[in-house]
């Protein structure tokens, strides 16, 4: 049976998904399964980054179970990117030389995940080690398509986007099938990434479209799933709508006007932080940031400052690299601004003062001194690192590890 889940089934559905998760020997940070669940609803694009081993491809392919999408339906499908990726053809297709038309992985799974049959069904597409390839190369169509959502009808019943498949060299028997074919709303795109030498950076176009959780963070003591006491939930099939937008602009958000305002407020402080770099936010990341906090709010599955916490380390940071003192300067000030308005921290080059201390000796700081001095704690840490980074090495950059 599939469940269409109402506001306030959501947090417990995602405890749920922990558990679930979590009986199958994975265990994350605390608020990892929640912050995934909220941005994916937010924007069905995700990317997971970190060092290599972390679980991030077995979080999605156990998300996915969770809610009752498996290999085995055809509703996750797993997608190793090749290095030598550098045009859409392997994902979207390509005409052979007799004229037909050869559909990619992706064009089958949405040809599959369009049908009316499938349509409430949620499909989940994993883009493992996604950066092999220069990603601006190979998913840069199906990241603008995905840039086109609007609502198909005046009741905002349904999303639909611009056509996958460009009609113009195909058959008329292939635009039969795959002419209309277009990305529908119960499909989710996640990428893994791994930062090393063999990968490839990522360009602002990438990353304003998406949500970036990283994965360094693991315990690896946390043992509790050998407990043989500890019962594992079953799956749980879901209506597609439990992850589908629900927001496409600002104006679908009638009744958070004031949550809306507040978070705009705290982006423009951020970018005047950030403008001397030439990193400052758009609209674009603007509004993902409303929604997520706006899904939060309605869903009560984080605090509000977890949760801004949470966008500033994925929607914010990410944009940040360079070898110029600006960097540097934007840094300190985004530590400030994460810090609690009452605490004075001290010059960063004075080895006594508190600000010092958070960055040159992180190790040597309890949590209760980050959470005491820190409001945003997780973007705390990340940029103190990126700090520590700058004074070894004259550059810095999030993606470095």
């Amino acid at each position: 049976m599939v469940l269409r889940i109402m506001d306030e089934d959501v947090k417990s559905l995602v405890e749920n998904i922990q558990s679930f998760i979590r009986s199958q020997g994975y265990s994350f940070p605390k608020h990892t399964i929640g912050n995934f669940y909220l941005s994916l609803k937010t924007k069905p694009f995700v990317i997971l980054a970190g060092i290599s081993g972390t679980g991030k491809t077995k979080l999605v392919k156990l998300f996915a179970e969770a809610l009752g999408a498996t290999k085995a339906n055809g509703q996750f499908n797993l997608i190793p990117v090749r290095p030598d990726w550098n045009d859409p053809s392997d994902l979207i297709g390509y005409t052979d030389l007799s004229g037909k038309f050869q559909p990619g992985t992706i064009t089958k799974v949405l040809y599959e995940a369009i049908k009316p049959s499938n349509s409430y069904k949620p499909y989940f597409i994993c883009l493992d080690e996604m950066n092999l390839a220069r990603v601006e190369h190979y998913f840069s169509d199906l990241l603008s398509i995905i840039e086109t959502q609007e609502w198909k009808d005046e009741g905002k019943s349904r999303i639909t986007t611009h056509t996958v498949v460009s009609e113009m060299s195909m058959s008329q028997e292939d635009r039969e099938t795959y002419g209309e074919l277009h990305i529908p709303e119960n499909v989710y795109f996640i990428g893994t990434v791994n930062m090393d030498e063999t990968t490839h950076p990522f360009s602002k176009k990438v990353l304003d479209r998406a949500n970036t959780i990283e994965f360094n963070y693991i315990n690896l003591e946390d043992l509790n799933f050998l407990d043989d006491t500890l019962q594992s939930p079953h799956p749980i099939e879901v209506d597609h709508s439990f992850l589908r937008s629900d927001y496409l602009t600002l104006k679908d958000v009638e009744d958070h006007t004031t949550l809306i305002q507040e978070v705009s407020s705290r982006l423009q402080q951020i970018n005047k932080y950030l403008e001397p770099i030439q990193s400052h936010i758009g609209y674009r990341v603007r509004d993902a940031v409303c929604f997520y906090m706006t899904y939060n709010d309605r869903f009560k599955i984080l605090s509000d400052t977890v949760a801004f916490d949470m966008q500033l380390c994925q929607k914010i940071l990410p944009r940040v690299q360079g070898s110029s003192t600006n960097v540097k300067q934007t840094l300190i000030d985004l530590l400030l601004f994460a810090a609690k308005k009452s605490i004075d921290l001290g010059d960063l080059d004075n080895p006594s003062s508190k600000l010092n201390k958070f960055i040159f000796k992180p190790a040597k700081m309890s949590e209760d001194e980050w959470s005491n001095h820190f409001r945003y704690v997780a973007s705390a840490k990340k940029i103190a690192f990126m700090l520590r980074r700058f004074d070894e090495d004259g550059f810095t950059s999030f993606w470095l590890s």
